[in-house]
């Protein structure tokens, strides 16, 4: 059955995340952005990624050019079926092969041509060797600028198209979550697993998968599981094929994808009863979340949240030391502004809700001997608090 959806418009979100790019441009003075990331071509073109192996992406990678003033985005592509139908077919051209010096040099060329060559900045936000090399003299006078942080900016704050691309993501993904939860028993190996959670997610309407689902049976102890280089607790790692057994936690980590849009759906589980000591984790990671989702709003900094999850952990950091508490969530998964990371204190300081940001909160619990608690949940901070996205069930049996 498929989820409830709201109303969905593609073109108009295209065009509004046009808008904002040209917005960004104007006001740092950029005659164009060249754009390589998968998740920077998605955003600007509107161009769902072809998924395939290594090689195939690099020699066959979807490429943008946004020229100032523009009405329309250009396309390089080797799959011009994936274009959406509201860009214009004179828009979308043949790939450029920019792992090559002599594709480096007609990429220039192609630039040239479609901005005028009028020698304004060219933002770019990723380079191949070749282009490293020879892109800053081929396009001389025009110079070269990082697209990076223009790209952040414009994708921090989402549009109502964009929430609801969020909300359809996490929806499919929570169902497709809860299948593979349904097949859970003694007996079955953890790779099993993702067969009833591929099934469910495609048969709903997902556009895409970005991280191989993991299923994680957690060792009661750190020192029973794999050696980690902090000494923290070793998640994730890739699903094997464990033979659940009564008794065992299961971790999970899905991230999957609805017109490019991410849900980051984790959940743990437990196969038969769970323990007093595990419902006393459970309960504080309840606990823990709720205080911390309750100040999700406008002007709240992701110090004032640190310190608040803290405090409700007896003066120990809720979350896993190589993760955090929590993290934005965009286009292909997690983006850049993470809270409570190792970028320090400082950077909690000044990362500051604002409405349009979508969140991530993911607390973990943990008792060595007998493992431990962690999910994911999603808001979506509004001008006067947050809209709650993610729907999954927390309780465990009374």
């Amino acid at each position: 059955m498929t989820p409830p959806f709201r109303e969905l418009d593609l073109p108009r979100m295209h065009r509004e995340r046009h808008r904002k790019l040209q917005d960004l441009m104007a006001a740092e003075g950029l005659g164009a952005l060249f754009l390589l990331t998968s998740g920077g071509v998605l955003y600007a073109t509107g161009a769902n990624p072809v998924q395939g192996d290594n090689n195939r992406v690099y020699q066959q990678r979807a490429v943008a050019l946004v020229v100032a003033g523009a009405e329309h985005p250009h396309l390089f592509t080797a799959w011009p079926d994936a274009a959406p139908a509201d860009l214009p077919a004179d828009h979308v051209h043949p790939c450029l092969q920019l792992e090559t010096e002599e594709g480096v040099v007609a990429a220039a060329a192609r630039i040239r041509e479609l901005t005028g060559g009028r020698g304004d900045p060219v933002a770019v936000d990723d380079y191949t060797a070749p282009m490293y090399l020879r892109l800053p003299a081929l396009l001389a006078p025009s110079p070269l600028a990082p697209a990076g942080p223009l790209l952040v900016a414009a994708r921090l704050h989402k549009t109502p198209d964009e929430v609801e691309c969020m909300r359809r993501s996490w929806e499919i993904n929570e169902a497709a979550t809860h299948a593979a939860e349904r097949a859970l028993r003694p007996g079955i190996r953890l790779n099993e697993l993702s067969g009833p959670f591929y099934e469910r997610l495609f048969e709903l309407g997902a556009t895409c998968n970005f991280l191989d689902p993991v299923w994680q049976a957690m060792p009661p102890r750190i020192s029973d599981g794999p050696w980690s280089v902090n000494g923290d607790i070793p998640f994730n790692l890739i699903t094997n094929d464990h033979v659940v057994r009564e008794g065992d936690v299961i971790w999970t980590d899905t991230v999957t994808g609805y017109e490019g849009y991410a849900s980051d759906v984790g959940r743990t589980w437990v196969c038969g009863r769970p323990s007093p000591t595990l419902r006393g984790l459970y309960r504080r990671w309840q606990d823990i979340t709720d205080a911390v989702l309750e100040q999700l709003r406008p002007g709240v900094s992701g110090a004032e949240l640190v310190k608040l999850a803290t405090s409700l952990n007896d003066g120990r950091r809720p979350w896993l030391d190589h993760f955090f508490l929590g993290h934005t969530l965009g286009l292909e998964g997690g983006e850049s502004q993470q809270i409570g990371s190792d970028r320090g204190p400082e950077f909690d300081e000044r990362f500051v809700l604002e409405p349009g940001m979508a969140i991530v909160i993911e607390p973990v619990t943990w008792q060595e001997g007998h493992a431990g608690w962690r999910c994911e949940e999603l808001v979506v901070i509004t001008p006067d608090g947050h809209e709650r996205i993610s729907r999954y069930p927390n309780e465990i049996d009374a």
